[in-house]
């Protein structure tokens, strides 16, 4: 009798643990948090972006077809806070913004006067962006020379590649020294729409209809071709090297 009652204790003891409950305390939402952002200049559905309130971020991706360089976002914020920038505000020069590259945050404000900042990432999505190399031979880059005394003078370069935006506006390209420098932008003289894999540049020599770069440039130097494809960039391994002839 002893154990049968030695066992109801046991299975009373474990039934009361399996029962007992706690009281979690109960934690109010933060009143200075962005619940909602999105991008509004876009036909159709909005772009929203996805809000992480851990690491205080918003990510926005963007289609790469849609090629904007400017945003128009709309923010929703907890009840009686306020935001800064405001609803609305455009976020401008989206390819100074991926070339150069800038933080962009915004600060809400709740009733209390707690303040939390947020920081906004953009991701494109864009194809890889490739280049062929002109010189093939690092010890034999291909060489260019212009007569800066020349009635008339002028060379011209093919760049080969893949993922080249289509509009014209997104692409910039540039040499680039040793030093890293950049010189340019190289004028473009031909740019098939129907064969995005192929951009053609002609530097000129002539009284006053020289291509602008001729006056930045030294007498002679090394430079690899790089290109800003809208949010991309890629540069080329070999240099190539122009020679400004009696400069």
């Amino acid at each position: 009798m002893k154990k049968i009652y030695q066992r109801l204790a046991a299975v009373l003891l474990i039934f009361s643990a399996c029962t007992k409950t706690e009281t979690i305390p109960f934690t109010p939402e933060a009143d200075n948090q962005l619940l909602e952002y999105k991008i509004v200049n876009v036909q159709g559905t909005p772009i929203y972006g996805a809000i992480n309130q851990a690491d205080s971020s918003v990510t926005i991706y963007l289609p790469f077809y849609l090629q904007l360089t400017i945003l128009e976002p709309e923010l929703k914020v907890s009840d009686g806070a306020t935001i800064t920038p405001a609803s609305g505000t455009m976020i401008e020069d989206l390819l100074d913004f991926f070339r150069n590259g800038r933080t962009i945050k915004y600060n809400v404000k709740g009733k209390a006067g707690n303040v939390k900042g947020y920081t906004l990432h953009i991701q494109v999505q864009q194809p890889d962006l490739t280049v062929k190399e002109i010189t093939t031979d690092p010890a034999n880059p291909v060489t260019y020379n212009i007569d800066m005394k020349a009635f008339f003078d002028s060379f011209s370069f093919t760049l080969n590649g893949a993922g080249f935006a289509s509009n014209l506006d997104m692409i910039k390209v540039v040499l680039v020294d040793e030093q890293n420098k950049e010189y340019g932008p190289l004028d473009i003289s031909q740019f098939n729409t129907t064969d995005l894999t192929t951009l053609s540049f002609s530097i000129t020599q002539y009284k006053n209809m020289s291509s602008a770069i001729l006056a930045t440039l030294p007498a002679t130097g090394l430079y690899k071709v790089r290109i800003y494809s809208y949010a991309k960039v890629a540069t080329t391994q070999n240099s190539i090297r122009i020679n400004l002839l009696n400069k």
